[in-house]
């Protein structure tokens, strides 16, 4: 895949854009020529047929090169700051800003893009997971942890309540090809997170818990990525 992807990435990134500039000059050297010389002779109909030729010849180019790539462009719609960390326009590689990068790769939409994109394969991850449920406050849900629960952390979203299960469940994204980092792809170190499972018997409101120091789930469980936490 690999190769394709590079193939398809230069004729939409360089090829098609080396063209248009191309075209856009000749355009107005056309338009010059065009108009000093008379009607009717043949140096206008040589330059004329000449550069409707080269119009064609582009045309087709286009139409078969897309044909060809297109699947590029339905790919390409997926990938963002968060999932590679730079790009190439007619050969100058421009890197994203770490800022932007960070951003992306906490979005809601990390996941849904690395599934779309054929370069990643994904694998289900699933962990125990052991922390008292203190319940809920509007989307924020609380959990205790410490020998005496003393402390307290957050993790804002959705819960799958169950019958008995207790457990994270993620998705563990690798390369197809590591070759791919080498053009700025990453290759996703954590675990996204998908969903976490509790007993239905521990859904509560929230009772008496001190939140004036509770950290984010993204703090407290390593290696996986809980996307944006707002509070």
């Amino acid at each position: 895949m690999y190769e394709s992807w590079i193939r398809a990435e230069q004729f939409y990134t360089f090829m098609i854009p080396l063209i248009i500039i191309v075209l856009l000059f000749l355009t107005i050297v056309f338009v010059l020529a065009f108009s000093y010389t008379e009607p009717g002779q043949r140096k206008r109909k040589v330059i004329t047929l000449s550069y409707l030729a080269l119009l064609g010849i582009s045309a087709a180019y286009f139409i078969y090169g897309h044909l060809s790539c297109n699947d590029w462009i339905e790919q390409n719609e997926h990938i963002d700051p968060g999932v590679r960390a730079s790009q190439t326009i007619l050969g100058i590689e421009t890197r994203e800003d770490p800022t932007i990068v960070k951003a992306y790769r906490r979005s809601d939409s990390l996941k849904e893009n690395l599934l779309a994109l054929d370069m990643y394969e994904a694998e289900e991850v699933t962990r125990p997971f052991d922390y008292d449920y203190a319940g809920a406050k509007g989307d924020n849900h609380y959990f205790t942890y410490g020998k005496e629960d003393q402390y307290v952390f957050i993790l804002q979203g959705e819960i799958d309540w169950s019958e008995n299960q207790r457990e994270l469940k993620g998705i563990k994204f690798t390369l197809t090809d590591k070759r791919f980092g080498n053009i700025g792809f990453y290759s996703e170190p954590d675990v996204v997170f998908d969903s976490l499972s509790l007993p239905k018997s521990e859904q509560r409101e929230l009772g008496d818990v001190d939140l004036n120091s509770a950290i984010s789930i993204n703090e407290m469980i390593s290696g996986w990525n809980f996307g944006r936490q707002f509070y």
